[in-house]
């Protein structure tokens, strides 16, 4: 069951900063919010590699993971978990 509830958080003023240039260098408008879901996505994908190469994620569980992200996130993710497995 998927259950949504609203979380606030405070922002310091160069987190904002930070925002802004991100948000600069993105050609279409995009709001606050999606940047940082956006950010929070790439983190999430970070840990789903982490946790696999350190052998504390099981295939099934990556695939699980995996699910939580956006397509091309995803096929990025899996592809960069495979060129560090050929490592």
């Amino acid at each position: 069951m998927h259950v949504e509830t609203e979380t606030y958080v405070r922002l310091t003023g160069d987190v904002l900063f930070k925002l802004e240039v991100i948000a600069s260098t993105i050609d279409e408008e995009v709001s606050q919010k999606q940047l940082v879901e956006g950010g929070i996505d790439h983190l999430f994908s970070n840990a789903l590699r982490f946790l696999y190469r350190k052998q504390e994620l099981s295939d099934d569980g990556l695939e699980a993971g995996l699910q939580y992200l956006d397509q091309y996130l995803a096929d990025k993710t899996r592809k960069e978990i495979q060129e560090e497995v050929k490592k």
